[in-house]
């Protein structure tokens, strides 16, 4: 163990753990405000809060993190104490009421973790409530703008059912990508979107693409662009 921290397990996890650039989420309380290690200071379950997602071992977060997080299993709870030089060190966090120099403490619960960027390809069937009402295949979006969301649900279940039948998903989803899909990855690749990570892209289809399995394809997922289906590549 390192002598910049220190970490008790408070409920074991299962599995393998994180390597370096893998991107992990978390959630966390964190304790040491104005010196006591009784006070919060933050915390991913405050209203208006969510888990913290963050690239692991590439210095973006304290050393503590960089370096307990990687001992942790999917599902583990710890508490880990930073000392100040791997936590906010001599400046502190003034923002926080972390005073310079001080020793913290972080209840940490290990939510996921994968790869920091994976590849993709979607087909993506826009709607009357997408945020831009036209695509390559309706240029003035005539026929978008009179589809419903659940119009668009409709055509990519039926898309979906074609592929599960197929024999060969991945030729049968880059067709009709390149026929139908109303994003110009279509008829330019296929669908395929190149490598992405974390970030890149709208929230709900990052969720959707970040959960699957390389070769999986999802359910219909949304974004502020449309609906989607989605299949990782890499």
């Amino acid at each position: 163990m390192s002598s910049g921290y220190t970490k008790s397990i408070l409920v074991a996890g299962v599995g393998q753990k994180p390597k370096k650039g893998d991107s992990v989420t978390v959630h966390c309380t964190g304790m040491g405000k104005n010196r006591d290690l009784n006070q919060k200071f933050w915390s991913t379950k405050d209203p208006g809060q969510e888990p913290f997602t963050f690239t692991i071992g590439e210095g973006k977060v304290i050393p503590a993190w960089d370096e307990g997080v990687l001992t942790m299993q999917k599902g583990e709870k710890a508490v880990i104490t930073a000392q100040p030089h791997y936590a906010y060190g001599a400046r502190g966090f003034p923002a926080w009421g972390i005073m310079p120099n001080s020793v913290l403490k972080f209840e940490i619960e290990l939510l996921s973790f994968g790869p920091s960027k994976i590849k993709a390809s979607h087909i993506l069937v826009k709607h009357e409530k997408s945020r831009r009402l036209a695509s390559w295949k309706d240029e003035n979006g005539v026929e978008i703008k009179k589809r419903s969301v659940a119009d668009a649900h409709a055509i990519l279940n039926g898309y979906l059912n074609e592929i599960k039948i197929s024999q060969d998903k991945k030729a049968t989803f880059a067709a009709i990508a390149s026929k139908h899909s109303d994003c110009s990855s279509g008829p330019r690749n296929q669908g395929d979107l190149g490598w992405f990570g974390r970030g890149d892209m709208q929230k709900g289809f990052e969720k959707g693409a970040f959960a699957l399995q390389v070769g999986e394809i999802s359910e219909v997922v949304n974004s502020g662009s449309g609906s989607h289906i989605i299949m990782r590549t890499g």
